[in-house]
């Protein structure tokens, strides 16, 4: 008979290095969403991995913030990233097959560092998107993996494709090596601790992401307001939050037809969640200028 095992697994890495790509990949789940735009997701978001002897809590972060600007919200995504390594097992950190470490990667690894290394977690370098490599770039991910080995600083080096599947099974199991709990502390019925609202939110996030690409900066912020639920419909009002008039009109684009378009195709995302249910959605678009260095709305990110 197998032993139990289970533990907590924080995922970090530079931004869009795919930490919720893998998530999804190994819940199959969509609870946190992956999109091709850099800092997409913001939250700590779990999701539990569940086997009849294993269960495994990952913990999903920000991207390591580039900018320069010290706005409340980096300042709160950083505090965030730091405190998301306190109680886990194991940190995995991500980077692309192409990546390189550079100045950036060097100073977010010093985070990670600790005098005590017998109680710290154990770090994973996981190399992403390996299903992109091309057969002239066997070399640069050699170089890559050696380059890291190098640095002598992490445990394992695996290199995964999370859209592709490469080498997931061999990390999970990699994983059960090291974690050393026996108890399992979420319901194995439940593998998303998501609330609705925020789930819905996120959703909303990423189709404003993906349908209007390069024509809007990151900084929005999608709230849930309202769910009400009757006997066929469930109706949900939300709110689209940018800093200036110019991006509002961007969000809803000539007579409305973008706004149009991210309601549908988040509504019909939000169907599915609800198990097929018809979905009524809401969409208003407001303008609270400077709202990344507000604390009513940073609270609720």
């Amino acid at each position: 008979m197998n032993q139990k095992k289970s533990g907590f697994v924080t995922i970090i890495g530079k931004t869009n290095a795919g930490k919720s790509t893998l998530i999804n990949k190994i819940i199959d789940q969509k609870i946190s969403i992956a999109t091709h735009r850099k800092n997409t997701t913001r939250n700590q978001i779990r999701g539990i991995y569940n086997k009849k002897d294993l269960q495994i809590v990952f913990i999903d972060t920000p991207g390591f913030l580039n900018q320069t600007k010290n706005t409340k919200l980096n300042l709160e995504m950083k505090k965030r990233i730091i405190a998301s390594f306190l109680g886990v097992d194991i940190i995995l950190f991500l980077i692309p097959f192409w990546g390189k470490f550079d100045k950036i990667y060097l100073e977010n690894l010093s985070l990670l560092r600790n005098k005590n290394e017998q109680s710290f977690p154990k770090k994973y370098c996981l190399i992403t998107k390996i299903d992109l490599i091309k057969k002239n770039q066997n070399n640069d991910l050699h170089e890559l993996v050696q380059s890291i080995a190098q640095l002598d600083f992490f445990d394992k080096i695996i290199p995964i494709s999370s859209l592709k599947g490469y080498n997931i099974d061999l990390l999970l199991e990699e994983i059960k090596k090291d974690l050393k709990d026996d108890v399992f502390y979420y319901d194995q019925e439940n593998s998303n601790t998501v609330s609705d609202e925020f789930y819905i939110a996120e959703i909303i996030r990423e189709k404003v992401l993906l349908y209007l690409n390069n024509e809007i900066p990151h900084h929005i912020f999608v709230k849930t307001t309202e769910i009400k639920t009757k006997k066929d419909l469930i109706s949900i009002d939300a709110e689209i939050i940018v800093d200036r008039e110019s991006l509002k009109k961007i969000v809803i684009g000539k007579q409305g037809t973008k706004i149009k378009q991210i309601g549908q195709f988040a509504r019909i995302e939000i169907e599915k969640y609800f198990k097929n249910k018809k979905i009524y959605l809401n969409l208003i678009v407001k303008i609270k200028k400077d709202w990344q260095n507000k604390e009513s709305i940073i609270k609720d990110i």
